[in-house]
């Protein structure tokens, strides 16, 4: 009997559109893995229930791009009068008011708050009715459906980021976020219903792999050589492009405050893009708003130098790689580059500060960035290498 290839992809974010680093990555790891035969069931699981994740055009676009779509509304379950409590309260507005002024409050979700017994059905039914081989949970908070499947279903987890102490990390970067946080109890209690569990970035492969049963490996970003051939002789322009989380938008923010205080820089021209635009508050004339753009072609070619300001953050910074699979010159703090293997000291900057003070020299002096863009490259071409190990690594566990 031939091994079945029907994958179940279980998320609580869309594919589409990919305006976002996690949809970007969730889309370019799948349509790798279309590629090499597997059937992908992608199952969208609406945490709120507000229908906010899918709207007439995001399911037309997934309906049409994967083997089969299903859209999921949780369910209202009354066992879980404690965890409905808990979101209720980190979404209330006095909650989000008393964190603005960085006062922590010691409230975790538990790892299965998010996840309705809607769900657990739902997926139980899929494995029933279609062949189903392996079952990715996208997120360690989806994880409870995993307790309910055969024991023939292979089970994978892909993390995406650490959420133990999350709300921590944020709070004490006087960012609220909304999005989950746990205790590290919890989190490995979810990590261990897996057989494998996918870390996004070697630090925090280790971090899982002290702590779980499950088997973990490294899966970076998939990106894919785009280079742009052009001449970068001198430095009249810079880029970024970015969500609106909340992480961005401080990010992005600082940057420009910064800017508004650096003379020399008040007439280099700033093109902000994405989703980010929206949130942000700049009145510089020489910063231009371009808001959701639709070919990141177009983009990566309308500035000579392009910037990631993360002040803040987890995961592996998908802006990052973008830029480097572009060949574009890039400055970046050395949080916006933690799991890109990158070692120059322009794409690890300790601080904002010093970032922006290396551009002012570099816009002042009129340097030529032809050496950023040929780092850029080559940290692209190293970076893929070792991604088709992991890829490779990958595909050996799901063709078992």
């Amino acid at each position: 009997m031939p091994h079945s290839k029907d994958l179940l992809v279980v998320s609580p974010v869309p594919s589409h559109p990919q305006d976002a680093g996690n949809k970007k990555r969730i889309y370019s790891l799948f349509k790798f893995l279309q590629t090499k035969s597997f059937k992908i069931h992608y199952l969208l699981y609406d945490v709120h229930g507000n229908g906010y994740t899918c709207d007439e055009s995001t399911y037309d676009a997934m309906s049409a791009e994967w083997d089969y779509f299903d859209f999921l509304l949780p369910s209202s379950d009354r066992h879980k009068g404690f965890g409905n409590l808990r979101t209720k309260l980190l979404n209330s507005p006095r909650y989000s008011a008393i964190a603005s002024k960085g006062i922590y409050l010691p409230i975790q979700y538990k790892i299965d708050d998010w996840c309705s017994d809607a769900l657990i059905n739902f997926v139980n039914w899929k494995c029933k009715n279609f062949a189903i081989s392996t079952v990715f949970v996208e997120y360690v908070f989806l994880s409870k459906l995993l307790e309910f499947l055969p024991a023939n279903i292979f089970k994978v987890i892909d993390t995406h980021d650490v959420f133990a102490n999350r709300n921590l990390y944020m709070f004490k970067n006087t960012i609220n976020s909304r999005f989950f946080t746990t205790s590290p109890k919890e989190e490995i209690k979810g990590l261990n219903r897996s057989n494998l569990v996918i870390a996004i970035q070697e630090e925090e492969k280790k971090y899982f792999e002290e702590r779980t049963t499950s088997e973990v490996i490294e899966l970076t970003h998939l990106e894919e050589e785009k280079f742009i051939y052009k001449q970068y002789n001198s430095l009249t322009s810079v880029g970024i492009i970015a969500s609106s989380n909340p992480i961005n938008v401080r990010s992005v923010q600082s940057f420009l405050d910064l800017i508004v205080e650096t003379k020399n820089l008040s007439s280099i021209k700033i093109y902000i893009a994405g989703s980010v635009s929206g949130k942000i508050s700049c009145s510089l004339p020489n910063v231009v708003i371009l808001g959701q753009i639709d070919y990141l072609e177009h983009f990566y070619n309308l500035a000579d130098l392009y910037i990631n300001p993360m002040i803040v953050g987890t995961g592996i910074k998908i802006k990052t790689l973008e830029a480097f699979s572009y060949g574009v010159p890039l400055l970046s703090t050395e949080i916006g580059s933690v799991g890109t293997g990158s070692t120059y000291k322009f794409h690890n900057f300790p601080n904002l500060k010093e970032l922006i003070n290396h551009l002012d020299n570099l816009y002042v002096n009129q340097t030529s960035l032809e050496s950023y863009q040929e780092a850029s490259k080559a940290c692209f071409l190293s970076y893929r290498k070792n991604l088709n190990l992991q890829l490779n690594s990958l595909l050996a566990r799901l063709d078992r």
